[in-house]
């Protein structure tokens, strides 16, 4: 699901409920039928349980996280893209300070940029992926991927002890 204005939060509603075990899980509305779910009888939950608010183009958003299931196959298409491209940095848009930039890119930056980006990244119209998205555990997550395992640094180091082993 998207992230929503307060004021069209009635929407997360619609999509979210409590179990009965407690836990926040995606309901899919009744009008849609199931939805397309291929997975029988799969239920889906939020990696983070509580209502995520954050600001993306300047407003103030409210979004449930992503699921366990949605971050590994990021994950997964994130090395996979980084290593096929690999001018595709395993980044995301950071400010000055390291921190992620939700906002379109001034348009001298996403002319020369080279990492992953959101949809929002791209255009003032666009929201996605939202203030929920752990944008560091799926850029963490794929470095891993790509560096067998290891962080890039423990990866560095070990193949440097190797190199210099043999």
């Amino acid at each position: 699901m998207g992230a929503y204005r307060s004021d069209e939060s009635s929407v997360l509603n619609e999509w979210y409920a409590k179990g009965e075990d407690g836990r926040v899980r995606i309901t899919i509305p009744k009008s849609l039928g199931d939805g397309g779910i291929r997975t029988p009888n799969f239920i889906g939950h939020p990696a983070r349980p509580e209502l995520i608010h954050g600001v993306v183009q300047g407003e103030e958003l409210y979004q449930y996280d992503y699921t366990p299931q949605q971050y590994e196959a990021l994950i997964k298409l994130t090395a996979t893209l980084c290593k096929i491209f690999p001018k595709i940095k395993c980044d995301y848009p950071r400010d000055a300070e390291g921190k992620l930039i939700p906002q379109k890119l001034p348009d001298e930056m996403l002319n020369y940029y080279q990492g992953v980006l959101g949809h929002y990244h791209i255009q003032t119209n666009k929201n996605d992926p939202g203030p929920a998205l752990q944008w560091d555990y799926v850029i963490d997550g794929a470095r891993k991927l790509l560096h067998g395992g290891m962080s890039a640094a423990a990866d560095e180091t070990s193949e440097g002890h190797l190199r210099h082993r043999f």
